[in-house]
């Protein structure tokens, strides 16, 4: 089950990854990436908010060490995430492409009209409204257009893989965050091998698990924890 999130995402950052020229990854190395969790669980609530987003030039600001995870980004803003409401805020790079989607009704994965080019930046997603849908973003994969940097972000319910579940399957993961928004270290393989990962604690239904990809300028407890700070939990 735990596979069905990871490859849509992946499909997703091979997109991105050809648009900016870089190699196309294994697909067969994608599929036993077998770490995130798929969500299926259907959505009965009506979709009727639009996902919040705020540009802002104090975003960047509340992340001490923004450049660990984005060393080339220009910019920085907040976008929501959700699946049937809005539950937090992540800050993204305004020149970074980003690729994603939403759940349906059905459980089933669907990109978001706008946030599926191989090209189109964050930026270029504001301005076109690609983020004021009235859909949910619940999975997203993140390319920088200037180095190796991918992040894929995906929200999972506790039907398929509990909190605890986490705990159980990184017997070795370690925990960081605080007693309101807990959060766990591991590793899991991406794209481009072993890759570093969190999971944080949303609330007892959902988590959002992060992988990231790319130079690692600082120790993986210090990148882990800035991949952390980049969350607002709502």
């Amino acid at each position: 089950m735990r596979k069905e999130l990871y490859l849509p995402i992946l499909l997703v950052s091979t997109i991105c990854i050809v648009g900016c020229g870089k190699k196309t990854p294994d697909l067969e190395a994608a599929s036993n990436a077998t770490d995130i969790p798929a969500v299926t669980k259907e959505v009965e609530t009506e979709i009727t908010a639009e996902p919040t987003v705020n540009p802002t030039e104090d975003a960047e600001e509340s992340v001490a060490n923004i450049s660990d995870v984005y060393p080339t980004a220009t910019g920085i803003t907040d976008i929501a995430m959700g699946i049937s409401e809005d539950m937090c805020t992540f800050k993204v790079p305004l020149n970074y492409v980003l690729a994603g989607g939403s759940y349906g009704e059905d459980g089933k994965e669907k990109t978001i009209a706008g946030l599926n080019s191989a090209t189109t930046t964050v930026e270029d997603a504001l301005a076109a409204g690609s983020f004021s849908t009235g859909e949910h973003l619940a999975f997203f994969t993140m390319t920088s257009l200037d180095d190796d940097t991918m992040l894929t972000a995906s929200l999972g319910t506790s039907d398929l893989m509990a909190w605890d579940d986490y705990k159980t399957t990184y017997p070795d993961a370690k925990e960081i965050g605080d007693e309101n928004v807990p959060a766990l270290i591991y590793h899991v393989e991406g794209v481009s091998g072993n890759s570093l990962a969190i999971a944080i604690h949303v609330n007892e239904d959902v988590t959002l698990q992060i992988v990231y990809e790319g130079e690692e300028s600082v120790g993986e407890d210090q990148l882990a924890q800035d991949l952390y700070d980049l969350v607002t939990v709502l």
